[in-house]
């Protein structure tokens, strides 16, 4: 499957979506505003489209004056390819992101005879959420994260991975793969701390992988902010980098 820069973000723009309580274009710049979702780079954001020119600096003035939804900051997320002529900003860099792809019929396979990933149904929604909020240190979010699940559990494909000690079995990752058009995205890949280094990622990514080829697809998107060191280990499992974006912070006090 030949995929472009324009449908994968648009994978990515459109899952943000979903998490956030405001999401609108302004001018050149789509927003995305969830207060009740902290300060988080992935989700407030604003994403710099491809024709903006040098009046960026007034549109991102005029966000700052009338839509700041009691944030302290967004994050400027600027694509960094030859069709954007916007190349660099003239506020703080926050960092990097690659946005990685996985030919599921070149994946390397795994198997754990301690981990076993299940398909989440709306019964057990809760568990993920948990382990969701746990992976990430985010336990004041769950209400706002159950009631984003909750809304669109059937646009979402829930995993998650049990982890056996002496037969005793510990919920203990998750991850979910959301569709848009050809392209399917993973997002909210997590493991919570004392369960890390055991093989828990990589196997929810092989299940997925396996699930994207029966579900006709070949690719698997994903994004990986350098400053996290992970990018190395997507691409031990035959991740490739496709593009990357610069983030920025944008301070609205």
């Amino acid at each position: 499957m030949d995929l472009g820069i324009e449908d994968i973000d648009d994978n990515e723009s459109s899952f943000c979506g979903l998490w956030s309580r405001t999401h609108r274009k302004i001018d050149c710049v789509e927003l995305f505003s969830n207060p009740n979702l902290g300060d988080d780079y992935f989700f407030n954001r604003l994403n710099i489209n491809n024709y903006c020119n040098d009046n960026i600096s007034d549109t991102l003035n005029f966000i700052k004056n009338n839509y700041t939804y009691g944030l302290n900051n967004y994050y400027i997320h600027l694509i960094c390819n030859n069709e954007n002529p916007i190349t660099k900003l003239n506020i703080p860099k926050f960092g990097t992101m690659k946005i990685l792809s996985l030919d599921v019929d070149q994946r390397a396979t795994h198997s754990s005879k301690h981990i076993e990933i299940k398909v989440v149904d709306k019964d057990f929604m809760n568990v993920w959420i948990d382990i969701f909020c746990r992976s990430f240190d985010s336990m004041e979010i769950k209400n706002e994260v159950t009631t984003i699940i909750s809304q669109h559990f059937n646009k979402l494909t829930l995993l998650i991975a049990n982890y056996y000690i002496d037969e005793i079995r510990y919920p203990v990752g998750c991850c979910l793969l959301f569709k848009k058009n050809r392209t399917i995205g993973l997002y909210c890949l997590g493991t919570i701390h004392q369960f890390r280094k055991k093989g828990v990622a990589r196997e929810l990514i092989s299940n997925a992988a396996k699930m994207v080829t029966n579900d006709g697809c070949d690719l698997i998107i994903l994004q990986a902010l350098t400053k996290e060191r992970s990018e190395e280990f997507y691409k031990r499992l035959g991740f490739k980098t496709v593009y990357k974006k610069i983030l920025y912070t944008f301070y609205l006090n």
